[in-house]
């Protein structure tokens, strides 16, 4: 318990620190697999040279086990004539889960999959590397284009 607020308490002051260069906050909802758990969560976007962007975000999760996160994404944002912007990428993840008394923290990583359908919504699909959700099915709201 000790090593999660520890871990939580870094994440936290280093996206604290760097808000002010990210944009955001961005929101999203959705639903994990394995553990089963509807989610919701907090992301900001920080967009870098090449067409790629740094995501960082937090999450709680709700259902079969009750869940925090947070993530350290790199969105790789393809350049389309469409509206529709896709993007892949991947991270690092810390996930705390409590199953009835019982928690425990967990390290891992995901690869992903999203599209922009408009400046300010999206659709992503995350898939777990390691000992954390398998598979993460998210919508989210931006408050303003992210371009």
């Amino acid at each position: 318990m000790k090593r999660f607020f520890i871990a939580a308490f870094a994440a936290v002051t280093l996206i604290a620190t760097s808000i002010p260069a990210f944009a955001g906050p961005e929101i999203h909802a959705g639903l994990s697999l394995d553990p089963d758990d509807f989610i919701i969560g907090l992301r900001w976007n920080k967009a870098l040279e090449n067409n790629l962007s740094l995501v960082p975000s937090v999450e709680a999760g709700f259902g079969d086990v009750t869940m925090i996160a947070g993530n350290l994404d790199l969105h790789y944002n393809f350049e389309t004539s469409s509206k529709f912007k896709p993007y892949v990428g991947g991270g690092a993840t810390i996930n705390w889960f409590d199953t009835e008394g019982d928690s425990e923290t967990e390290f891992g990583g995901s690869i992903l999959g999203g599209m922009t359908l408009t400046p300010k919504i999206f659709l992503e699909a995350k898939f777990g590397l390691g000992d954390v959700p398998d598979v993460k099915l998210l919508v989210g709201f931006r408050r303003g284009s992210s371009e």
